[in-house]
């Protein structure tokens, strides 16, 4: 029989994560890592254009901003799925509704992917 007062025992709680959660978590490190990698780039990359005098922080901002609209005109381009009839974002390289493969013919930014 335990002497212990059950109010002074000290509970613990085992963790068991899940499959899912792990694989969650192995996702978001992936992701994060990739994040961090287009950080040092793009660091790169405007350290390179501000050495080279080819650019300012004005022209960069107007060219972001330039970006920003073109991304959404191509957000905004659908094709329907020949499986199943649901519209999908032209980018898309699979229905996400059915899985088949979607085909578009019209000029797709690599950076859509």
């Amino acid at each position: 029989m335990n002497d212990q007062d059950p109010a002074s025992v000290e509970k613990t709680l085992e963790s068991r994560p899940t499959l899912e959660s792990e694989i969650n978590s192995a996702r978001i490190n992936a992701l994060e890592l990739k994040l961090e990698t287009l950080s040092v780039i793009t660091e790169s990359l405007w350290n390179i254009i501000q050495e080279n005098n080819l650019e300012c922080s004005a022209d960069l901002k107007d060219k972001m901003a330039d970006v920003i609209d073109q991304r959404a005109k191509r957000d905004s381009i659908k094709v329907n799925c020949k499986a199943c009839g649901n519209e999908q974002k032209a980018s898309a390289s699979y229905c996400n509704h059915c899985g088949n493969k979607l085909e578009y013919s019209g000029d797709i930014s690599p950076f859509d992917y």
